[in-house]
């Protein structure tokens, strides 16, 4: 007889199946558009890191192995600290609010095996991007160190092997907030992030107390690394994986290997820690989060009704009303503005610390590289959280979707709302932050116009897309974000934000390098050139989405 998790496997396994049978199908075009940008990325990554990793090692020279095994232990700890809170928040989701977690639990299905099926699809939707972005830099290394191939094997295994670690973390996390502490949850996703935002705040002073006499880059890097000299903790998993790696590299097979058995042991026993917890868990802590108290409805907020209604005044009073909906929502839940302060937060703390690298006393182009990849920072996080809060938007409506649809304005103005918000909301932080950055780096007045021109087409076109995208995508059958932006419309919204995000850094930095004249701070026909090319970009990367989904959505089904 099969067990009841053999067959939730089976029935999982069948769903792909089915599901890859008829985008191939219907869909080849769509696969191949997506397998083409992808592949285009990963190379991108692995000929940065191959880039990066030259420039180190010919200026590092003996000190190139101590300086990248430092970058690999803060690497791998920081995306490991990344996976148990995505992992955690995923587990919950899935766990408790799941609706085929309802459907499943009044089965014969055991909750160990319901904890097992839903574990599997928590590490695939959380995971994937962690061996994206680790592979072609693992891989950029084996080249630039003229490693043999099966170091890519080798670490691939270490991959394999660590992922479990930081999911079993995050579902045991889950099960034990919301069964022990269920009224404290929002209160717990508080204290995370200040305690999380305070830790770093204290490795940034520690950073940025580094002496003025230390200018050279070398001595800057090692100081730098000396502060986050933690991460090498031996009883963190990060250090097992970075260790075993090394080894790898400095060919003593055995004690990388001896490094993989302790992270597969360690993922075998909290996996099955996790397992024998959720027996006694899992469906106690589903009935508890179904049967909470309603909490408390928070009155219609004057404050922030008159923020927007202010910082919206060009659009209509429906417009606004749908934005303060979408405003209010996004703020009473914690899981969702705690990752934007705390990717964002990273971000204002460092530009806040850019003095004390004396990087303002640089030469013009040297200043003009810092501002450059520091846009590009930016950039790229507004192409992830957009992707990530904004393209769902729609879809999160669900089958609740009717209620806006019949009310008595036209449907054309639910899209408009929720790209104003993203809009507007994007706007403010965005240009703060490169403001700041412009500021600390004294860059000239031209340069740090050109940067604004190009955040704020920026803003605009990722916002058109992100829209646009989940209006022709809905998926409003799913109401786990995470889920929503895994499938093939997040996916394609993501490669089309990336690409559009390096279309118009790429026009930026021609005009901002070349259209300078001797070095001299004055505008010239590049930098006009570059700010009308940024306007046609972020006009087309808007509009064109934002058209068809208005097509779509006079079309949809209620």
């Amino acid at each position: 007889m099969r067990s009841d998790l053999a067959i939730l496997g089976s029935r999982r396994r069948r769903e792909l199946l089915n599901r890859l049978r008829e985008l191939l199908d219907r869909s080849r075009f769509k696969i191949l558009v997506i397998g083409t940008f992808s592949i285009l990325f990963w190379l991108s990554f692995y000929r940065i890191g191959v880039l990066g990793l030259t420039y180190l090692q010919r200026t590092a020279q003996q000190y190139t192995d101590d300086l990248v095994g430092s970058m690999f232990h803060v690497f791998y700890f920081s995306l490991g600290m990344m996976l148990v809170f995505s992992n955690a928040i995923i587990s919950y989701t899935s766990f408790f609010k799941s609706k085929e977690t309802a459907f499943l639990t009044a089965l014969p299905v055991r909750a160990e095996s319901l904890f097992l099926y839903k574990l599997a699809e928590s590490i695939a939707f959380s995971s994937w991007a962690f061996v994206f972005l680790a592979t072609p830099i693992t891989a950029a290394y084996c080249t630039v160190m003229k490693l043999p191939w099966t170091f890519n094997l080798w670490v691939l295994g270490f991959y394999l092997a660590f992922m479990f670690i930081p999911a079993s973390i995050g579902a045991f996390a889950s099960m034990i907030v919301t069964v022990l502490i269920p009224r404290s949850r929002k209160g717990l996703v508080i204290a995370f992030v200040v305690v999380a935002v305070a830790a770093v705040g204290y490795v940034v002073l520690r950073i940025v107390t580094i002496s003025s006499g230390l200018n050279q880059n070398l001595r800057i890097a090692s100081e730098v690394f000396d502060s986050v000299r933690f991460s090498e903790n031996p009883l963190l998993p990060s250090a097992w994986l970075t260790r075993g790696i090394l080894h790898l590299r400095d060919g003593h097979p055995e004690r990388a290997l001896f490094f993989l058995g302790v992270i597969a042991a360690n993922a075998v026993f909290l996996t099955a820690a996790a397992h024998a917890v959720a027996g006694r868990l899992m469906r106690r802590g589903w009935f508890v989060s179904q049967d909470l108290p309603s909490r408390k409805r928070l009155a219609a907020r004057a404050g922030m009704d008159f923020l927007w209604a202010r910082l919206l005044f060009f659009t209509s009073p429906n417009v606004r009303q749908i934005v303060i909906k979408d405003a209010k929502s996004f703020v009473r839940d914690p899981v969702q503005w705690s990752q934007f302060l705390i990717f964002f937060g990273l971000l204002g703390i460092y530009f806040a610390s850019l003095r004390s690298f004396a990087y303002e006393d640089r030469d013009l182009f040297f200043k003009n590289l810092i501002a450059q990849m520091n846009l590009l920072a930016t950039s790229l996080t507004l192409a992830t959280f957009s992707s990530r809060f904004v393209f769902p938007q729609l879809s999160l409506e669900g089958r609740r979707f009717w209620v806006i649809g019949m009310m008595p304005m036209p449907r054309e103005e639910i899209l408009f709302g929720k790209l104003a918000l993203s809009f507007a909301a994007s706007l403010v932080i965005s240009e703060t932050l490169i403001g700041l950055s412009s500021f600390m780096l004294r860059t000239p007045v031209s340069l740090a116009v050109l940067h604004a021109v190009a955040l704020f087409g920026i803003c605009l076109g990722l916002s058109g897309l992100s829209v646009g995208m989940g209006t022709l995508y809905p998926n409003f059958a799913e109401d786990n974000p995470s889920k929503i932006v895994a499938g093939f419309g997040g996916t394609l919204n993501l490669v089309l934000s990336l690409g559009f995000v390096l279309a118009v850094i790429a026009v930026q930095a021609i005009s901002g390098f070349v259209g300078r004249e001797g070095g001299a701070a004055q505008p010239s026909t590049w930098v006009v050139g570059g700010m009308v090319a940024i306007v046609a970009l972020s006009l087309a990367a808007c509009l064109l989405p934002m058209g068809l989904a208005l097509r779509a959505i006079r079309r949809l089904e209620i």
